[in-house]
């Protein structure tokens, strides 16, 4: 198989050695990479190929090598990124063709597939900042923080919502219905400014920094208490809250389940479970790793040694735990595709505006 990869080589030598292996190479202006650089980037070149390639400006030194926990997370983003696009296309597509105006539960499906191709499509530009000096501005910088932080954000408040409007359909039906549907679709939009107002913080302190001897756009916070505030944030509107309603909506949901023979679309039911389970299973090392740097912080004084390794621990396994993160938006449509007969029958026995008890074939 040949690449066609955008690399600079530093002399004509370079250039015949890499060619002879088969390779075809754009060249650029004189700038010396290392062939270990020119190697990895070959491996995850195929999720560059649609990208500008001016964002690729290979400037490490020669004697540089790329750390494993780097060559980790970027190995797991380029496979999220190959395999969750594709599928979450694939998911607007089979949704779409089922799909039913007064069928919210689809629509909040449909929304969580938008909000996991808009986190995946940042891949490539993570992978270029983890790899190379970034050479794009700040307000770049910025605004792709921004959409990152905005898409989890919305999958996060989506798949909570999703265990919500389950209840209310199912055994408050008359209560949701009330909602309606301009009604639920200002549920929708709320959403999406609660998910824009929650990732301010990032817009506020991504900058284009020196991290790990080159440049990168990572946060830069003015003090340790901004660093641990935003953090606990995070962690408490990202996980804790969201994770505390999921228990007693679904709880309530599987208690009164077994105490009725009448449900509506139990089989739906089940997929959404399996999409929240997912999803807080790969968020749940990210929350971790941010009270492990609370504690960081909270020990400088009292015990620097304690949190000096608390604080390597943080640094070194961070981009590995966020790169988790991405791997539930690319397993959504897996769990979309094993109950594609859910989402097929969905259309006819899930409706909001239906009564809510039906009898189910499982």
């Amino acid at each position: 198989m040949k690449f066609h990869v955008h690399v600079c080589l530093e002399n004509n030598t370079q250039r015949k050695n890499f060619t002879e292996q088969g390779n075809i190479f754009s060249y650029c202006r004189p700038k010396y990479v290392t062939k270990l650089q020119i190697d990895y980037c070959q491996n995850v070149y195929l999720i560059f190929y649609l990208m500008p390639f001016t964002v690729m400006q290979h400037n490490i030194s020669s004697n540089s090598t790329i750390p494993l926990e780097t060559q980790v997370s970027t190995g797991v983003l380029a496979l999220c990124f190959i395999i969750g696009i594709p599928g979450n296309i694939a998911v607007v597509v089979v949704i779409l063709r089922n799909f039913k105006k007064d069928n919210f539960t689809l629509t909040l499906m449909l929304n969580l597939a938008a909000s996991d191709i808009l986190c995946l499509s940042t891949l490539p530009w993570l992978i270029c900042n983890l790899l190379t000096d970034w050479r794009i501005t700040h307000s770049v910088c910025k605004l792709l923080a921004v959409t990152v932080y905005v898409s989890l954000f919305s999958s996060v408040i989506t798949v909570t919502l999703m265990s919500v409007q389950r209840y209310f359909a199912v055994f408050r039906s008359h209560q949701w219905n009330k909602l309606g549907r301009r009604g639920e679709m200002v549920v929708l939009l709320s959403l999406w400014v609660l998910a824009c107002i929650l990732s301010i913080p990032s817009a506020v302190t991504f900058v284009v920094k020196e991290k790990h001897g080159k440049q990168e756009c990572d946060p830069q916070f003015s003090s340790d208490g901004q660093r641990a505030a935003i953090h606990f944030c995070e962690t408490l509107l990202g996980f804790v809250v969201p994770f505390a309603i999921l228990v007693v909506y679904y709880c309530s949901l599987h208690k009164k389940v077994n105490e009725t023979a009448f449900f509506s679309s139990r089989r739906l039911t089940k997929l959404v479970s399996n999409i929240i389970v997912t999803f807080f299973v790969f968020w749940i090392p990210v929350h971790i790793m941010n009270v492990v740097d609370i504690l960081a912080i909270s020990l400088k004084s009292s015990h620097p040694n304690a949190s000096a390794k608390l604080t390597d621990f943080y640094s070194s396994a961070e981009d590995i735990v966020i790169s988790l993160a991405f791997i539930n938006s690319c397993v959504n449509p897996f769990l979309y595709a094993f109950a594609s007969k859910s989402l097929r029958q969905s259309a006819e026995d899930t409706g909001v505006s239906d009564d809510g008890f039906q009898s189910t074939t499982v």
